[in-house]
């Protein structure tokens, strides 16, 4: 089956610096190198990756890599570089391109202008169910799906020399923290909270709140010296940064979320790679989909409802009607004028745009009909029939 096809064709600055300094080096060293497009047992192919994230959140990367490791007997291996020490999140799509790493993962977000396409269909992420855990597997899943299909989403790619292996939704959806109850639009009146900018800015103020300008750094602070009064907040920024020490009480308000997380491999390494190659590394893409999963959609939700209630006396609330419905109606003005907002190498956004509505909610029907083996939030999640699914469906569609 092909492709869908719509259109015509917290570092700081001296640590940016060294990381120029270091791309500049190492892109002269790549390109005069090339690339080896098969190794041995005695020398094998070591491709790096880059990640700009701590090792923590590296389970399904591992898992990935020592699948490769194993199935071509030690002929292709990794190094992998955490917490940017290779590629910052702003460095990533050119170390990619050029060579410093292998692999990279990339967030679009990053790269407005020159990935203007993943850049626009951010927008769309608060179209997933808020249901735990179906709602994250579901917008994973969907994600996926609608990225690895898209011609546009992979073109963008292609053209600036990487090759999509997969897509994530990483925040299913953005709620908020604050220092007292935030449930009702009276409530939120007023609030100033650190929101992260562009969209979110239009978000809160949508609810009378008033976006401050903080880096994710200077938000513990904020709210400690009462600065802001809230935060946007997912799982990982609250047991990551500690955020739940300093304010207690957690909205689950369905703020967009994060669809555009994209792994990336250098396109020259792609091609050099034997088929065979390249399929042991398509089949082995799932473990790292799946493990990141698990860790970012699953496991940090468990952590932040479970430690957040019994070590940190963070309340959970549920808005009201109003606020939520203020909510709803934000978001849908934003998705009608998207059409006019889409960049101009889409030929037809509004189908594109009911192509990723229609592809979330085929997942939405799937994930209601699997049995996950799931009760309650002390449960654990059966991965049989999801993952099953997610090959046949997503993976092996596109395999080499």
């Amino acid at each position: 089956m092909g492709r869908r096809k719509h259109a015509a064709g917290f570092w700081r600055q001296a640590r940016r610096g060294a990381a120029a300094v270091a791309i500049l080096v190492l892109l002269s060293a790549c390109g005069a190198a090339g690339h080896r497009a098969t190794g041995t047992s005695d020398e094998p192919l070591v491709l790096r990756y880059a990640d700009y994230t701590s090792a923590q959140s590296g389970d399904g990367f591992r898992a990935f890599a020592a699948e490769v490791t194993e199935r071509t007997g030690g002929r292709i291996g990794f190094d992998a570089y955490w917490g940017g020490s290779l590629l910052t999140g702003t460095d990533m799509a050119s170390g990619v391109r050029g060579g410093v790493a292998d692999l990279g993962m990339f967030t679009a977000t990053y790269y407005p202008s020159e990935f203007p396409v993943t850049e626009w269909l951010s927008r769309l992420g608060n179209l997933a169910d808020t249901d735990y855990p179906r709602g994250v597997m579901q917008a994973n899943a969907a994600q996926a799906d609608f990225a690895m299909s898209s011609e546009e989403v992979n073109s963008q790619f292609e053209n600036r020399g990487m090759k999509l292996l997969f897509s994530a939704h990483p925040i299913t959806n953005y709620d908020i923290l604050c220092k007292t109850p935030v449930t009702t639009l009276a409530d939120a009146a007023g609030k100033r909270i650190r929101s992260g900018g562009g969209m979110w800015d239009d978000e809160v103020r949508a609810l009378g709140m008033t976006p401050v300008s903080l880096s994710i750094g200077e938000t513990y602070e904020g709210l400690e010296r009462g600065v802001i009064d809230c935060t946007l907040a997912s799982p990982k920024t609250v047991t990551s940064y500690g955020f739940w020490e300093v304010a207690k009480h957690y909205t689950n308000l369905p703020l967009t979320g994060i669809n555009a997380q994209y792994i990336v491999i250098n396109q020259e390494v792609w091609n050099s790679l034997p088929v065979e190659d390249q399929r042991v590394i398509w089949d082995a893409a799932y473990l790292w989909f799946q493990g990141y999963l698990e860790y970012e959609g699953l496991g940090l939700e468990k952590v932040l409802v479970d430690t957040g209630a019994s070590k940190h006396a963070l309340k959970f609330h549920d808005p009201e009607d109003g606020l939520l419905t203020t909510l709803k109606n934000h978001h849908a003005s934003v998705r009608a004028a998207l059409p006019s907002l889409a960049p101009d190498r889409i030929e037809s956004p509004e189908q594109m745009l009911r192509d990723y509505e229609k592809t979330m909610g085929t997942w939405h029907g799937r994930l209601a009909a699997m049995d996950l083996g799931f009760e309650g939030t002390n449960g654990r999640v059966d991965f049989t029939e999801y993952a099953a699914e997610v090959r046949r469906t997503v993976f092996d569609r596109y395999r080499p």
